[in-house]
């Protein structure tokens, strides 16, 4: 199901009650750049998801793997999930760290691979980016097929290797 932005953009007015309003010029450039950052922000988000999956709400999260707010804390601090903070500074998380089929947990073998990637100081999507892209070294495979395949010593071998050439 999909919804046309501009009914979404309608029914937030009507909610607020200023759909009729009028603004002075002031006003009518902070609300345009406001749209033009939501806009560009939504444009980042699917350009992202395209090569990433979905990313996911703290909600979906949540709801994904029936953890409480302080398992997911917790799983982000221990490397088991990886958080993604967007320019505007919404929080989301990675869908292909967890299993593809319920229960959904993070994958075996991620944990390393992620504490690897976070002592690089690299930001979080770049992470992403490399668990979702193929690498000649596993043959064709994303870091992420890889550990499904069970091969954990030599992903978290090359997640060292290239967190390292970006860490200096």
């Amino acid at each position: 199901m999909s919804t046309p932005l501009k009914k979404v953009v309608d029914d937030q007015l009507d909610a607020s009650g200023m759909a009729a309003e009028q603004l002075s010029i002031d006003d009518a450039q902070y609300v345009a750049e406001a749209v033009k950052n939501v806009l560009s922000n939504l444009k980042a988000r699917r350009t992202w998801e395209k090569h990433l999956g979905p990313i996911l709400t703290h909600k979906q999260t949540l709801d994904l793997t029936g953890w409480s707010k302080q398992a997911l804390s917790q799983a982000v601090k221990d490397n088991r999930v990886l958080r993604l903070t967007a320019n505007d500074g919404s929080v989301g998380y990675w869908s292909g760290g967890f299993t593809d089929t319920a229960p959904y947990r993070p994958i075996l073998g991620i944990k390393n691979v992620l504490a690897a990637w976070a002592h690089s100081g690299v930001e979080s999507w770049t992470t992403a980016s490399w668990m979702s892209s193929a690498q000649p070294e596993l043959d064709g495979r994303t870091p992420r097929q890889a550990l499904l395949d069970g091969d954990t010593a030599d992903v978290e071998k090359l997640a060292g290797q290239a967190s390292g050439r970006l860490a200096s």
